[in-house]
């Protein structure tokens, strides 16, 4: 799936009455299932199963990096560039994970999605 299209998937969604933040929450839940999912193919030493695991997990942050609104100014502005900046970060720990069986890396990037994760749960806690 090419960029234009992942973000049209992600805007129709979003127009059927999902809420963004939610569509996020579901995101980073996928891409930590497809973290645990590698981690235990690189550990069984399953190639393809490690391979299609990452690959997901790949997609799923790329998905989520151009849905992200052009970077403006002010707090959401800055916010668009922070999250840009860490899905670059996964991005490439997950590439050298997939390259070097590191499960280090998958460790590395569960740790920061699960930071994620939990920020904008609490954040849909808030009224």
């Amino acid at each position: 799936m090419n960029a234009v299209m992942a973000l049209n998937a992600y805007r129709q969604v979003g127009q059927q009455g999902v809420q963004e933040e939610r569509l996020l929450v579901l995101g980073l839940d996928g891409i930590l299932e497809y973290l645990r999912r590698a981690r235990g193919a690189i550990q069984e030493q399953a190639i393809e199963r490690k391979v299609q695991s990452m690959t997901r997990a790949y997609q799923i942050v790329e998905h989520l990096l151009v849905a992200l609104p052009e970077s403006g100014s002010g707090e959401a502005g800055d916010l668009s560039e922070r999250l840009a900046g860490i899905y670059r970060y996964l991005l490439e720990r997950l590439g050298q994970a997939n390259i070097f069986d590191d499960v280090k890396a998958l460790d590395d990037c569960a740790a920061v999605v699960t930071t994620l994760r939990d920020s904008w749960l609490e954040g849909l806690r808030r009224p």
